[in-house]
């Protein structure tokens, strides 16, 4: 949650106590009725319901036209004769609203999804008597939290090399440059293929589920090896259905739904997917000028040394993540947490938009970004228990701890993020706040903070890289060698000493850290 100004103390005392005043009588028995699920027996006395017919009856007086009487001036009896089941099906509507909510801030839940009145049809308000209803409905579940000090962390050495500087180099390019139009031609590799979409169930009657009229599909190359998505769908050999292909051929792709789907009726089901190819794209690089100005430099020469240090930055906050990864395997090891049945499936979208903006964080191109979102949506059911065990338990944890995002850090994410995407800032916060992602990327940054916050008080052993993954190409792990090897085609003597430069002086800057 963002920190707030602290309140005015008069005020705060007079919201009080208007809020004692307008506080009803009742009573409430919560009951478990399974793993984080509540039932609410409320009940309300017959005062507060006569109390409400008053109120209503003295506002339908003041504003209801009455033949034959002035306004205000009709007896009740008649306004009860006229209106009786309007009002009273409006008094019971406000009773258990406000019953409910006074209700579960008395008993301090937190409501998950929306609550289910029971019977709520049958519901009649007694003619004399209390009101008696239930509730249930899915709170946040208890976690009790092991000890947060003193966790044995690894801490794995973290390094850039020239290799990385010119693949970065190559993705800015890419970012920024032209997309154009190919008439006529064959799909290949790494084109951009707009399509119209359908997703229909595939059964006897084939009935649509979803329809995309103009999607973008990037088509995979090698490094992908063949597999892509289509409308948010893993396709292992996309790649080799797609490539081949011109405009307005189409194709018909038959799948099971990932497990993962936020759509019940595409999850684990047998399904079809249908595209009419409507264009081919491809991009032309941008030259490096471009990128130059991008980076607010003047010369070409420039921008490998700044995209040196992003890259350091990016490395020292995936060294971060790999240490955050291990306080969370300690937490979900030591946290025994039941999740109410249901639930998975409805936080899957969330959880899916909060992991969409960590990548972006972390400077991972957005093509990337939805190939891997695409991916997760195909995790098991386990895995997906297993993310929203650990949302619950990081909450915890934060609640403990007491961490707050301040508004500062909310825009410097931000800035960090339009950075990596090649957008204005107060561009992206406009999207951000439109399309409702403020929210998860507060909650990221809580997340975050509060992982770092128990890091600070973990005991952190630096260890090197293991030899399989520098073998592998493990950018993330790989140590940074002490002479510097062959330099790129496109390199050139004095960027490359002035690379050298920022590079030794960065070293310098983290050993004395």
């Amino acid at each position: 949650m963002m920190a707030n100004e602290s309140p005015d103390p008069a005020a705060t005392a007079v919201d009080q106590a208007g809020s004692e005043e307008s506080r009803l009588e009742q009573s409430v028995k919560v009951e478990s009725i399974g793993p984080a699920r509540k039932l609410l027996h409320i009940e309300v006395p017959s005062d507060r319901i006569n109390e409400a017919f008053e109120a209503n009856y003295s506002k339908l007086r003041t504003d209801a036209t009455v033949p034959g009487f002035r306004q205000g001036r009709a007896p009740r009896r008649l306004l009860e004769k006229r209106f009786g089941r309007s009002v009273r099906d409006d008094v019971r509507g406000q009773i258990i609203s406000e019953s409910y909510a006074q209700a579960i801030e008395d008993e301090n839940l937190r409501v998950l999804g929306e609550p289910e009145v029971k019977d709520l049809e049958q519901i009649e308000l007694p003619e004399d008597g209390a009101l008696s209803f239930e509730v249930e409905l899915e709170v946040a579940p208890d976690v009790e939290l092991p000890l947060l000090e003193g966790i044995d962390i690894e801490k794995t050495v973290v390094a850039v090399s020239d290799e990385d500087i010119e693949t970065e180099l190559g993705r800015f390019q890419q970012r920024l440059g032209t997309m154009v139009t190919v008439a006529d031609a064959k799909v290949q590799g790494e084109d951009f293929v707009e399509v119209d979409a359908r997703i229909n169930a595939d059964d006897e009657e084939k009935a649509e589920i979803a329809h995309h009229e103009s999607a973008f599909v990037m088509v995979p190359g090698k490094e992908q090896e063949g597999k892509g998505h289509v409308a948010g769908i893993v396709v292992d050999d996309l790649g080799k259905q797609l490539r081949g292909k011109k405009i307005n051929d189409e194709l018909v792709i038959c799948t099971t739904g990932p497990s993962g789907h936020e759509d019940e009726k595409i999850r684990s089901q047998p399904i079809r997917i249908q595209l009419l190819i409507k264009a081919v794209k491809r991009m032309e690089p941008a030259p490096v000028e471009t990128v130059a100005s991008q980076f607010g430099v003047e010369s070409p020469d420039d921008v490998r040394p700044q995209l040196l240090q992003m890259l350091e930055e990016r490395a020292g906050r995936e060294q971060q993540r790999l240490m955050h990864e291990q306080i969370s395997d300690y937490l979900l090891g030591k946290v025994d947490l039941d999740l109410p049945e249901g639930m998975t499936g409805r936080q899957a979208q969330r959880t899916l938009q909060r992991e969409a903006m960590e990548l972006a964080y972390r400077g991972v191109p957005q093509q990337e970004i939805d190939q891997q979102i695409a991916e997760r949506r195909a995790d098991t059911e386990e895995k997906a228990r297993r993310h929203l065990k650990l949302f619950f338990i990081i909450d915890a944890a934060a609640e403990q701890l007491k961490v707050e995002v301040t508004e500062a850090e909310i825009n410097g994410r931000i800035a960090m993020m339009a950075l990596h995407q090649g957008r204005r800032p107060e561009k992206l916060r406009q999207h951000l706040q439109r399309s409702g992602e403020l929210e998860f990327l507060v909650l990221q940054i809580r997340e975050q903070k509060t992982l770092e916050a128990i890091l600070e008080k973990a005991k952190v052993k630096e260890i090197e890289a293991k030899p399989e993954e520098k073998a592998a190409g493990a950018k993330t792990t790989r140590k940074k060698s002490t002479k510097k090897k062959t330099a790129a085609k496109t390199t050139a003597k004095t960027t490359k000493k002035k690379a050298a430069s920022s590079k030794g002086a960065s070293s310098k800057k983290k050993k004395s850290k």
